[in-house]
């Protein structure tokens, strides 16, 4: 009787063990099947989120697992040349390399342009640094000082209104300078400004610092005779360089007197002057030159002499939709048909845009027919990037290193499509001209380059003479 008492306790305490056991294993099951669902909701989730922007998404993955940009291709370019400024510390670089497929198609004898365009940068170079030559030695000028940091003025703005002081510092025989501390709302290293970007321009320095807001002061222009003080070109000299100097037009013929004899080659006029201006002062520094090499390894940007055509189409919305600007309410689907008509076989496009929506977009209904490269460096929000910057919801480095990758890729591309109510498109078509001395083919949309400021030097009647006789072949 006690082994069978002994047994059933045994037998009762193995059952209440396995009983244990079950419960155990059933929560265990239960707590898997949880994490199951979980798991498959989350694929789910991933899978409705990449066919949203899953091209987009695997670019931005893709950039981040890219970091190295490879071997520097510069030096290797035998048609550039990289000691044109050697005082700068000119290197070779993104916007010093020659695409060979443009330049076996720009219309022109490119090895004697190439020569024109060195000599004019010498010329630059020679005044910004070479301080020395007969005017500056003996009035012992100082320097004319940019200090025009409008913080609502976008990119585009900016070099135009950089490239008119500069022309100013030239016609008036000083030396250019930025001013120690400035205001630019897309920079954030000590000095606020340009050389955040780009390779030192000029010798020149100055103590100057520009004060917080707009500075609509008279300005440099006011008081140009006066060679013993600082000039400062302020937001109120652009108003000035417009209307008392007509742009600086009249100050052409003065340019073999203000750059040592330099010659103007024949049928080049305002447009060219400020497109060599461009190509000087936007160089990029070291920095941001590795954010291009390494955009363009990802992108798979072709540099081949045989590659295929591209075309660089610029969807402007974010600010200027809000504000209505004309050409803000243009869709891909305008850009690509004008596309179609301009060059059938050009089925590479560059799209520039603020709005992801337009990256989208092209993707889900064109990407079979054309292939789409862009920029991951900062997502895109179609908003107003000033107050988006000034709520941290910008980096305002990234979002510049963005628009000048753009830029330098755009100014390479043989076609441009876009709207010139956005100084942007301006920028990337005299950089290019500049660069290879032909206008890229272009559609600009029902727009004209008419405004209110041109772009400098460059009127309406000199950008349709030149663009009309200086067209790249395609």
């Amino acid at each position: 009787r006690a082994q069978k008492e002994a047994a059933k306790k045994k037998k009762t305490k193995k059952h209440a063990k396995m009983t244990t056991l079950k419960k155990q294993h059933n929560k265990r099951m239960k707590r898997r099947r949880r994490l199951l669902v979980l798991f498959v909701l989350f694929l789910l989730f991933l899978f409705v989120f990449f066919l949203q922007r899953g091209t987009e998404t695997l670019s931005y993955l893709q950039r981040f697992l890219i970091r190295d940009p490879g071997e520097d291709p510069y030096e290797h370019n035998s048609m550039s040349r990289g000691d044109v400024c050697e005082d700068r510390g000119f290197h070779y670089d993104g916007l010093s390399f020659l695409d060979p497929h443009k330049t076996r198609l720009s219309g022109t004898d490119f090895e004697k342009y190439e020569r024109e365009k060195n000599l004019f940068q010498s010329a630059l170079c020679h005044h910004q640094f070479k301080t020395k030559f007969d005017d500056m030695r003996a009035t012992n000028a100082k320097p004319l000082v940019y200090a025009d940091d409008d913080p609502t003025a976008g990119f585009g703005s900016r070099v135009l209104r950089v490239c008119s002081a500069f022309f100013a510092s030239v016609h008036f025989g000083r030396p250019f300078a930025y001013a120690k501390v400035g205001r630019w709302t897309y920079s954030k290293c000590a000095s606020r400004g340009n050389d955040c970007y780009f390779q030192k321009i000029t010798s020149a320095r100055t103590e100057y610092e520009t004060p917080e807001g707009v500075y609509r002061g008279e300005g440099a222009l006011v008081k140009e005779e006066e060679k013993d003080e600082e000039l400062i070109w302020t937001r109120g000299s652009l108003d000035g360089f417009q209307k008392e100097h007509n742009a600086g037009i009249g100050w052409m013929k003065d340019l073999k007197k203000a750059l040592n004899g330099f010659e103007m080659p024949s049928g080049r006029g305002g447009c060219w002057v400020v497109s060599q201006f461009l190509y000087y002062i936007l160089h990029p520094n070291e920095k941001l030159d590795r954010v291009l090499r390494l955009e363009k390894k990802r992108m798979g940007w072709e540099t081949e002499e045989r590659r295929e055509p591209v075309a660089a189409i610029h969807v402007r919305h974010g600010d200027r939709a809000q504000r209505g600007h004309q050409g803000s309410n243009l869709q891909i689907e305008q850009f690509l048909a004008r596309l179609r008509k301009l060059d059938p076989k050009c089925k590479k496009v560059l799209l520039m845009t603020e709005d992801g929506e337009v990256i989208d977009d092209a993707i889900k209904n064109f990407g079979k027919e054309f292939h789409f490269y862009y920029t991951t460096i900062q997502p895109r929000h179609n908003d107003d990037i000033n107050r988006l910057l000034k709520e941290g919801k910008l980096d305002p480095e990234n979002e510049i290193h963005n628009a000048l990758v753009n830029l330098y890729l755009a100014a390479d591309a043989d076609y441009f499509l876009g709207h010139l109510s956005s100084t942007w498109g301006r920028v990337v078509l005299l950089l290019s001209y500049g660069k290879y001395g032909c206008f890229q083919k272009m559609d600009l949309m029902e727009s004209t380059w008419k405004s209110r400021w041109g772009f400098s030097s460059c009127s309406t009647e000199e950008w349709e003479k030149e663009a009309k006789k200086f067209e790249c072949r395609n």
